[in-house]
C-alpha cells in the first residue's frame, strides 16, 4: 500500500518519497517497510523503517514523513483501520464463530493444531491460531485469535491469552477503546500460570520468548516484549509497551510503568515500582524502583532515626 494512498485516504499530508508500507509499528519495533509511530523527534533517527508517522515538525532527514494533526493515540487508530479496509491486517473485532470439538473445546477457524497438543474440556479457541508439539492448555482457558504457541508451551487454568488490547483514544473528549490488530506470540517451553491475563498488541505483538515463567495472576499489557528465561512471580502488573530482556527475575506484587525497559539479568524484588528503565545487571527495590543496597542503607537511616526520636 502507497504512502499517498493512506494519506489521501485518511487526510494527511506527506513530505518525501512515496513508498509501499505493509504495516504500523513503534519507532524501536518497525522494519524498513513499516510506518513507524514517533512522540519525540529524536525517536527519527533511532528507527529502521523509511516512512515515520508524526505531527508537524521541521527536521532534516532522508524519511519521508506522513504528518497528521490529529493526537497521536487517535492516528494510530486510523492507520490500522485504514490497512484493515486494505486487508493487510487483520480486523480482530470480528465475532468468532465457535464450533465445538470432539475432545470437549470450542474452537474458531483456520486453526492449526499439533496432534499431540492436550487442550482440556472448557478451552476456547479463536481464529487463526496455531499451537505447537506438546503443548498443554488447561481447563477455562481463553486463546485469542491471531495467538502462535511456540512448543512445549503450558497455560494454566483460567488464563486469558490475546484479549483485546486496553488501549483508550479520544475523539471530541470522548473516550473510545482500540482493540488492536498485534497478537500474542509465546516461545517454546515457557509456562503461563493460572487466571494471568495477556493483551495483544496494539500494532505490533505482544511478545513472551523461550523457556520464560509467567506466574499466576499477573496482568501483561500490549506490545509487550518479554526476553528468554524470564522469571516472573505472582500478581505483577505490566502496563503497555515495556520491554523485559533476558534473564530477568522480577519478584512478586511489582508494578512496571509503561514504556519501562528493564535490561538483561536485573532482578526486581517484590513490591516494586519501576517507572523508570533499569540497566543490564542491577538489582532494584522499592517504590522508585531505586538500586537494592542503596534502598537498603535508606530504610537503615531513617530506622535509626526514627529510634533516637522515640528515645
Amino acid at each position: 500500500m502507497l504512502v499517498s494512498e493512506i494519506a489521501d485516504l485518511l487526510g494527511y499530508e506527506i513530505a518525501g518519497d512515496d513508498c509501499d508500507v505493509y504495516g504500523v509499528a513503534w519507532f524501536d519495533f518497525a522494519k524498513e517497510d513499516d510506518i513507524a509511530v514517533i512522540n519525540e523527534k529524536e525517536e527519527l533517527y533511532h528507527t529502521k523503517a523509511k516512512v515515520v508517522l508524526t505531527r508537524p515538525v521541521f527536521v532534516q532527514t532522508d524519511k519521508t514523513l506522513l504528518i497528521t494533526y490529529d493526537d497521536v493515540e487517535y492516528s494510530i487508530v486510523k492507520l490500522c483501520e485504514a490497512f484493515i479496509m486494505k486487508g493487510v491486517l487483520k480486523d480482530y473485532r470480528i465475532p468468532i464463530k465457535y464450533t465445538l470439538d470432539e475432545r470437549g473445546f470450542y474452537i474458531g477457524n483456520d486453526c492449526s493444531i499439533s496432534e499431540n497438543a492436550i487442550i482440556q474440556p472448557g478451552v476456547m479457541i479463536g481464529d487463526n491460531v496455531i499451537i505447537s508439539d506438546n503443548c498443554c492448555i488447561e481447563s477455562f482457558v481463553s486463546v485469542g485469535s491471531g495467538t502462535v504457541l511456540g512448543e512445549g508451551v503450558r497455560i494454566g487454568a483460567g488464563s486469558k491469552i490475546g484479549i483485546p488490547s486496553f488501549y483508550h483514544y479520544y475523539i471530541d473528549e470522548q473516550i473510545n477503546q482500540f482493540d488492536g490488530c498485534g497478537v500474542v506470540k509465546i516461545g517454546n517451553k515457557t509456562i503461563i500460570g493460572c487466571n494471568t491475563s495477556i493483551q495483544r498488541g496494539t500494532i505490533s505483538d505482544t511478545v513472551i520468548g523461550e523457556s520464560t515463567m509467567v506466574g499466576n495472576m499477573i496482568d501483561i499489557g500490549h506490545d509487550v516484549k518479554i526476553g528468554d528465561n524470564c522469571k516472573i512471580v505472582s500478581q505483577t502488573g505490566i502496563a503497555g509497551n515495556v520491554q523485559i530482556k533476558n534473564n530477568v527475575t522480577i519478584y512478586g506484587q511489582v508494578g512496571i510503568s509503561n514504556n519501562v525497559v528493564v535490561g538483561n539479568n536485573v532482578v526486581v524484588k517484590g513490591r516494586t515500582i519501576l517507572s523508570k528503565s533499569v540497566n543490564d545487571n542491577e538489582v532494584v527495590y522499592g517504590l522508585f524502583g531505586r538500586k537494592y543496597s542503596d534502598e537498603m542503607r535508606l530504610i537503615a537511616k531513617a530506622r535509626r532515626f526514627f529510634e533516637r526520636k522515640e528515645e
